[in-house]
């Protein structure tokens, strides 16, 4: 299923997220202060974050947890069970990703 950020450049969804950052803040009727204070970061931090710009994943985790939003990450990624495919013949789940024949094939075009 396609998402509609999977349209938009990186910097657009950043800005997108930081929107929907600054809006559920508002809708708790936090401060920024307050939010800085409850996380350790910089009233700057939390505004470059609701801005779009660029800022370390520790960040986002600290203002999501902190807004009791910490799920929705979580959910981003859900821990499900490997599907047969990834499965090695001995059973385990697979450690690395292997390149496909067409991926190969390019790799070949590229390097001639």
């Amino acid at each position: 299923m396609t998402a509609l950020g999977d349209f938009l450049t990186d910097s657009e969804n950043m800005a997108e997220f930081g929107t929907r950052i600054r809006s559920r803040r508002l809708a708790r009727n936090l401060t920024i202060g307050t939010l800085a204070e409850q996380t350790g970061l910089n009233r700057k931090t939390i505004m470059d974050l609701e801005s779009g710009r660029d800022v370390r994943l520790s960040t986002v985790i600290k203002v999501l947890r902190a807004m009791h939003l910490l799920g929705i990450l979580n959910a981003a990624l859900p821990d499900a069970l490997p599907g047969s495919e990834a499965l090695s013949a001995r059973g385990q789940p697979r450690v690395r990703a292997y390149r496909t024949a067409a991926g190969k094939q390019k790799e070949n075009a590229t390097t001639r």
